[in-house]
């Protein structure tokens, strides 16, 4: 139990206010899947293309999370998180008045930016606000609402499709930006200290690199000619190397790649990004099943999909009880293969019926548990002085996976789709589902590498 009455009234908000903020973007990432075939018909255009504006988001994302703590620090925690706040509800509202598809991915890449500041400005004003004993209660608090978001976004989305429109997707956000603004504005106080001179140059290069890969990725299907993917792959090249050239001749590095040397933070790094592509790919591909093969409405499918977030509560009760018996590498493992089984058996899921919750409530648990522990267990052999740098680089890199996992699923869709000549018919997603499932099941290699004991002082903090 969390002992609410023990914080004051500033420590009381500032978990409110950053555990509102969390939800608020869980929900704005997974709440664009259930109206992808609304948006599609209202802007003229095909589902598949519609994925841009959920690709925008997350690459946008990912670039702009590296900056967030060097922001925070030289301009304050507080002048941040409002302009952060502010800017993530206004370009919502330009979300939901688009009338084009460019657009919408243009408006959805500045959404993306604030944010990327919202939440990593949220989470170190608690190491700010608390003290180090509190930490553990406190982002165990602030992380609920995370695990609400998927729960809500599907019904959320169908529900505002089914009886308005897909533009109150968006609208939604503006009155608890608001809310969250004024609370802001009235109970945080402004944290700053000295930082060090930010690499520039490498954090453009960086951006310029990943902008044209993540581009090239969701365009390439659309590009017949084979000189056009070749000039791509020369710019991604060039700005890769580019990007190198400046890095590693710097002292003052964004990316920490002494991190890598480390067994078990390599091992957890790889492995998340096979979960989160895997994450990515399957909402995607399962709310265009129900919606495309199985004819289901936006409110069915919303409705159904949501119960996968009924596992991912379970997860979060089981996981220190089962942690203390089977250490992370059983645990890991038994839950990769749970994935994997779960996954294939979507493949039988025919009508919205009680026998389809259960697998995707089985899903939703097994799936949840795999980043838990790999967010634990990558920082058992980290020294403490690069924690912000292991994180930093984590949360950066999860976000670009998750965007290369539904352009991963768009690409299967769309190629199975050519080869049964179905208009989108039920072998295309079930060949799509089998496909996803390998996939996922290839982080085993990681976790057959880990050492039977690892993190088990962790697993001990785990437990408290």
């Amino acid at each position: 139990m969390f002992k609410l009455p023990n914080y004051t009234l500033k420590q009381f908000m500032c978990i409110a206010i950053i555990g509102s903020m969390m939800m608020m973007e869980s929900i704005d990432t997974n709440i664009l899947t259930v109206a992808i075939p609304s948006i599609a018909a209202n802007l003229g255009t095909t589902p598949l293309n519609v994925k841009l504006a959920i690709v925008s988001y997350l690459v946008s994302l990912s670039i702009f999370i590296p900056i967030s703590g060097y922001l925070s620090d030289k301009f304050g925690s507080k002048n941040i998180l409002l302009i952060s706040i502010a800017g993530f509800g206004f370009s919502s509202l330009l979300c939901g008045l688009s009338s084009s598809l460019i657009k919408l991915v243009i408006f959805r890449f500045v959404q993306g930016i604030f944010g990327a500041l919202t939440v990593p400005v949220g989470r170190l004003l608690m190491l700010k606000v608390f003290s180090k004993q509190e930490l553990v209660k406190v982002f165990m608090l602030i992380s609920m609402p995370l695990l609400l978001g998927p729960l809500l976004a599907p019904y959320l989305g169908g529900l505002l499709v089914s009886y308005y429109s897909w533009h109150y997707i968006f609208y939604v956000n503006i009155p608890f930006s608001l809310l969250a603004l004024l609370a802001t504005f009235r109970f945080v106080d402004n944290y700053r200290q000295e930082v060090k001179k930010f690499n520039w140059k490498s954090f453009i290069a960086l951006g310029v690199f990943l902008a044209i890969l993540a581009f090239w990725l969701d365009t390439a299907l659309d590009i017949k000619n084979a000189y056009v993917h070749l000039i791509y792959v020369v710019l991604i090249l060039i700005a890769l190397i580019i990007y190198l050239k400046i890095e590693l001749n710097s002292s003052n590095r964004i990316v920490n790649y002494k991190l890598f040397k480390i067994k078990s933070y390599n091992l957890c790094f790889w492995s998340s990004a096979i979960s989160r592509i895997t994450f990515g790919a399957k909402g995607f591909v399962l709310i265009l099943y129900l919606q495309m093969a199985l004819k289901i409405t936006p409110l069915e499918s919303g409705f159904i999909t949501s119960w996968m977030a009924l596992g991912y509560l379970f997860s979060r009760i089981a996981v220190s009880k089962l942690l203390k018996y089977l250490g992370f590498k059983k645990m890991l493992t038994i839950c990769n293969i749970g994935t994997f089984i779960s996954m294939l058996m979507f493949c039988l899921i025919d009508k919205p019926d009680i026998f389809a919750v259960i697998i995707i409530v089985a899903n939703g648990f097994f799936s949840a548990v795999i980043p838990l522990l790999i967010y634990v267990l990558c920082y058992a052999d980290v020294p403490s002085e690069d924690y912000a740098s292991a994180t930093g680089l984590m949360s950066t890199t999860q976000q670009l996976f998750f965007a290369a996992g539904v352009t991963l699923a768009a690409a299967c869709i769309f190629i199975c789709n050519k080869i049964y000549a179905f208009s989108y018919g039920n072998q295309t997603f079930m060949t799509a589902f089998v496909v996803i499932a390998l996939i996922g099941l290839m982080g085993q290699f990681c976790f057959n590498k880990l050492n039977p004991d690892s993190g088990e002082k962790l697993a001990n903090q785990t437990n408290k």
